[in-house]
């Protein structure tokens, strides 16, 4: 009888000490994989989602408005041309051509931001190939952006090769070739130094760093506040 008392003790005792963790731990442990996983599916879609919102707008009333990778957030998402242009940007600033430099850097934004389907579909894609080892640490964690940080890990090489083709497209189709072929051409004619620069690489990957960021912003909104957790699943693990 002493021995069942002493076990049930326990138990109430254990209890309780569960009862006060506040890390997460706790709550986490009480989830199955499925209902983890179907949040983390839930929240890097609605993240990405936001993010494509922001930075891709499909009205052009929205540039106004200030969306877009051109002018978001004070122009932090805007593309420029690369570090390993900075000679021919520096050249022709010198020789008062700077206006091509200007109007190609619109353009480049311009075709970043009407990669938003491919963008979408890329990342959904990817996000669907995705597995998780580590479910309880992704749930209980401090780190706000924990799942959009493994999300880039795992999946960010493969969605950026998944998009180099559609990228080009867009780049071809608002100008920017051709842009950069009259900026070369100015270039040579003060520089016959001939220069290689992986243009498409290098915008593909800013969208790519540009996506993953506002997704990074909109996952710590979806664990801190209810109003964003629009899901069954959302809610149940990470509401409060």
């Amino acid at each position: 009888m002493k021995k069942l008392l002493f076990l049930l003790l326990g138990l109430v005792a254990l209890t309780m000490v569960s009862c006060k963790d506040t890390s997460g731990n706790y709550v986490a442990n009480l989830l199955t994989y499925t209902q983890m996983e179907n949040a983390f599916s839930d929240c890097l879609s609605l993240a990405t989602e936001t993010a494509v919102e922001y930075l891709c707008p499909e009205d052009e009333l929205d540039y106004a408005l200030g969306y877009g990778f051109y002018n978001y957030e004070n122009h932090n998402y805007r593309i420029t041309l690369p570090a390993s242009a900075r000679t021919i940007v520096d050249s022709l600033t010198a020789h008062g051509q700077a206006a091509l430099i200007d109007s190609m850097v619109l353009h480049i934004n311009r075709a970043a931001e009407a990669s938003g389907n491919a963008i979408g579909n890329a990342f959904s894609t990817a996000r669907g190939n995705l597995s998780y080892t580590n479910h309880q640490a992704l749930v209980s964690t401090s780190n706000t952006s924990a799942l959009t940080n493994y999300f880039k890990t795992q999946c960010g090489n493969q969605i950026k090769q998944s998009l180099l083709t559609p990228v080009q497209m867009k780049l071809n189709e608002k100008g920017v070739t051709a842009d950069w072929n009259q900026i070369l051409s100015v270039y040579y004619t003060y520089n016959p130094q001939p220069v290689s620069i992986d243009l498409n690489g290098h915008v593909t990957e800013k969208i790519v760093d540009g996506i993953f960021a506002e997704m990074a912003k909109a996952e710590k909104l979806i664990r801190t506040d209810a109003t964003w957790q629009l899901t069954e699943s959302l809610e149940l693990v990470f509401g409060n």
